[in-house]
C-alpha cells in the first residue's frame, strides 16, 4: 500500500509539473532551431592577426600558423556544438516522452476524470473554476480528481511491474 502512495505522490508531481515541461520543450525547441554557429571564414577572420600599421606590418595575409589554429579550432567547435545539440536532443526526447505518456494516460481515464484532470493540471485552472465548468459542487469534482490520480498510479504502477 506504501508503494501506491508512492507512486500517486509521483503522479502528482508529473501533473503539477506538466506546465513547466511544456515550457522547457518549447524553449529547447527554440535551441535547437537557433544553435549558434561559426563559419571557417568569421574563424579565419577573427583569428588573423594582420594588420597594416606604420611599422611594415603585411596587411590581409594570414600565415600557415593562424590558418592551422583556426582550422582545429573550428573543428573542436563543430564537436562541440554537435555534443551540445546531442544533450538538447536528447533531454528534449525525454520530456516529450513524458509529455506523451501523461497525456496518452490521462486519456485512458472516463471522460469526466479526464477533463478533471487536463482542466486542473493541463490548462491550470482552479478546482473552483473546474467544479463550476462542470455543473458539479467541489467535493464532487475532489473525489473524481482522487479518483482519476488513483487510476492514474495503478496505470503507471502497471506499466513499472507488468507482472502485477
Amino acid at each position: 500500500m506504501n508503494t501506491n502512495k508512492n507512486i500517486e505522490a509521483y503522479v502528482v508531481n508529473i501533473l503539477e509539473s506538466y506546465p513547466k515541461r511544456e515550457l522547457q520543450i518549447s524553449l529547447l525547441h527554440y535551441e535547437m532551431q537557433h544553435t549558434a554557429h561559426i563559419s571557417p571564414e568569421e574563424m579565419i577572420e577573427g583569428m588573423s592577426f594582420a594588420h597594416g600599421d606604420s611599422t611594415g606590418g603585411r596587411k590581409g595575409r594570414i600565415s600557415d600558423k593562424t590558418m592551422y589554429i583556426a582550422l582545429n579550432y573550428q573543428e573542436r567547435m563543430d564537436r562541440m556544438n554537435e555534443d551540445a545539440a546531442n544533450k538538447i536532443a536528447r533531454r528534449l526526447l525525454e520530456l516529450e516522452s513524458e509529455q506523451d505518456r501523461i497525456r496518452y494516460y490521462v486519456s485512458l481515464l472516463e471522460k469526466r476524470e479526464s477533463v478533471v484532470i487536463r482542466l486542473t493540471y493541463f490548462e491550470g485552472l482552479s478546482q473552483e473554476a473546474v467544479a463550476e465548468s462542470l455543473g458539479i459542487v467541489s467535493r464532487t469534482m475532489r473525489r473524481i480528481k482522487k479518483r482519476a490520480i488513483e487510476k492514474l498510479a495503478k496505470m503507471y504502477g502497471f506499466a513499472e511491474n507488468p507482472k502485477r
